[in-house]
């Protein structure tokens, strides 16, 4: 029921992005600005601390950063998915997928903003892409759906007990300096443990490396999809038992 209501949560999704901008200027194009800024200084101090070709290094950093900002909003927002949106399950009788769709769209329209960063990088490095760049379209796919169960099971949960919110936050923070964001693991002596297991590193990798023009390893493509046919069912079993309960836990 909720899929079919995909004209409603479009409609709200870009309504809440014109709301957090109304009489601004630039408006969403902030959101741009503001992450070119950190990628533009990220891949300044990577390069000269470490002597590396800027040509290399801020590529590599734009498409992780801005990747990260999808999987890690489309976490965060989803932790309060059910709880922002009380004052509609209470009163507005509409699916409650309906908020996770809008949830989700609003922080796919937001990436598609920061996409205009990598397409600036693309284009002022002279960065071709191959025919290896399509195998982005699968790897996107595959990593929308791993984003999408994680921040249903998180959202279900975080409903339930007020405290995981707080808990995502801070975990979240710890992943993001022990995944290969802004730093390449080729620059690490021997490939720790903490890479090869890091699930986010694989979920960036699948979308990040096509786009760079570079080959996604077996490990990578295997490991996000047993994760998202897991995932799934974990969210569906969770989903199912909860959904009963959700407007009474808001």
């Amino acid at each position: 029921k909720g899929v079919r209501l995909y004209e409603l949560w479009i409609r709200l999704a870009s309504h809440d992005i014109r709301q957090r901008f109304r009489r601004s200027v630039l408006g969403p194009f902030w959101l741009t600005l503001s992450m070119g800024i950190l990628v533009g200084t990220l891949g300044l101090v990577f390069s000269t601390l470490f002597q590396q070709d800027v040509a290399k290094t801020l590529p590599y950093i734009s498409t992780g950063i801005i990747f990260w900002g999808l999987l890690t909003g489309c976490i965060n927002d989803g932790a309060t998915v059910f709880v922002s949106a009380e004052a509609f399950i209470r009163n507005v009788p509409t699916p409650l997928s309906v908020h996770f769709y809008r949830m989700m769209a609003r922080n796919v329209m937001i990436w598609v903003f920061n996409m205009a960063i990598y397409l600036v990088v693309v284009v002022y490095f002279e960065l071709m892409p191959g025919w290896d760049a399509l195998l982005f379209i699968p790897g996107f796919i595959l990593f929308l759906i791993n984003a999408a169960w994680i921040s249903l099971a998180v959202g279900v949960l975080s409903t339930r007990y007020r405290d995981v919110p707080q808990v995502i936050a801070n975990v979240i923070q710890v992943i993001f300096f022990l995944t290969p964001i802004f730093w390449s693991p080729e620059s690490l002596p021997n490939r720790p443990a903490f890479v090869d297991f890091n699930p986010f590193y694989h979920l960036i990798e699948i979308v990040r490396a096509p786009l760079l023009n570079e080959p996604v390893s077996p490990a990578s493509w295997g490991l996000c999809i047993a994760m998202a046919v897991a995932g799934l069912g974990f969210t569906a079993w969770l989903y199912r038992r909860a959904h009963a309960r959700i407007p009474y836990w808001v």
